[in-house]
């Protein structure tokens, strides 16, 4: 994407889809950004075209006995292969290209709002309720190692890098590293994690209330989203795991900001949505840096919003939004580049949109 201009967010399509009434858990375009899949409350899963916004495939059709599509997650090596957690604690792995029942593996007593893969797609994770993470071969489906939480009643290790203490929420591996990966969720702490170590976090810091999809990595940086009503949007640098800047997200003193889902574009740019406002918003992080150069080449008008006219931060950060009519966002995903862009939350609400 061009850093010498400001890009706006178009609005491609709002899309209906039949299993709306059950709200949408979970979206994640395939690796080649020609399909989205999406995970609803009853379990479903459908699989859309994103240019055009058709149903490509009923991949299942869900009941009202199931529980919820948490997440999705496509193998980086074989595409075909489609994973997906659900909270009752099963992961069905299903291939596009047979017409065969999904692969099912059972985590007993588990609701799994999490699954990634790691960078050679060898291991993929699940975390969820019982604030276990779990590795498994991705070429035989079988638990290769468990970093189990912390039972203080036994007497267990009791440092803060011996496990989650609540819920996780959220798992994401290090798209540049083979061995690290982060979670957050309940307990107001990020984790870093290294594959190859038996048992227990390489460091452990406090960080954001993680209630959904709200980590994400790219290069030296990590943003979060976190369930908070004031400076929920954060950017950090993993290189010391530290706050860089806190992101400006729009909402009102009333509203709060409340977010569920935090992922990148590019490598200036993220999107972020929750139930605060019920939208979800694009915001370049750098181009505050920038903000006299972008008013001296005549990017951004005069802001009305502010008494001295003067474009404000505000303003020239957030690039666009959408609004699912006071419905929470509860997930998002982006492809190509950052370019396309996919929105869900509460009764459907499927938004598709281009930041051109």
């Amino acid at each position: 994407m061009d850093e010498n201009r400001v890009c706006e967010l178009s609005q491609k399509r709002k899309v209906a889809l039949s299993k709306d009434r059950h709200n949408i858990y979970a979206l994640r375009f395939s690796p080649d950004a020609k399909e989205l899949a999406v995970g609803f409350g009853n379990g479903a899963i459908q699989l859309l075209k994103p240019d055009s916004g058709m149903l490509k495939k009923d991949v299942f059709v869900g009941h009202r006995t199931q529980e919820a599509a948490m997440c999705l997650s496509y193998h980086p090596c074989r595409h075909s292969l489609l994973f997906v957690g659900n909270a009752d604690g099963n992961i069905r792995i299903y291939d596009m290209e047979l017409p065969s029942d999904p692969v099912s593996i059972t985590e007993e007593n588990n609701e799994i709002n999490a699954l990634d893969f790691s960078l050679d797609g060898s291991i993929f994770a699940t975390a969820g309720k019982d604030k276990c993470i779990r590795l498994y071969d991705s070429r035989t489906n079988q638990l290769c190692n468990m970093y189990k939480a912390p039972d203080y009643s036994s007497g267990d290790d009791q440092s803060v890098t011996s496990g989650h203490t609540s819920r996780i929420f959220a798992l994401k591996f290090h798209p540049d590293d083979y061995h690290l990966f982060i979670t957050g969720g309940w307990d107001r702490s990020l984790m870093v994690w290294d594959k190859r170590m038996a048992k227990g976090a390489r460091r452990a810091i406090n960080g954001p209330h993680i209630c959904g999809s709200g980590i994400d990595i790219q290069g030296n940086k990590m943003v979060t989203g976190s369930w908070a009503a004031r400076n929920s949007l954060q950017l950090w640098d993993l290189r010391n795991l530290k706050v860089e800047k806190t992101l400006p997200f729009p909402a009102s003193e009333a509203q709060g900001e409340f977010l569920y889902a935090a992922r990148f574009c590019c490598s200036d740019t993220v999107i972020a949505g929750g139930s605060g406002t019920g939208s979800a918003h694009v915001i370049n992080f750098k181009t505050h840096q920038g903000r006299q150069t972008a008013v001296a080449k005549g990017w951004l008008e005069t802001c009305s919003q502010t008494p001295s006219k003067l474009p404000c931060i505000t303003c020239l950060e957030v690039l666009g939004g959408i609004y699912l009519n006071n419905k929470a966002v509860q997930t998002v995903d982006t492809a190509r580049n950052g370019k396309l862009i996919a929105v869900g939350g509460v009764g459907g609400n499927l938004h598709i949109a281009e930041l051109l």
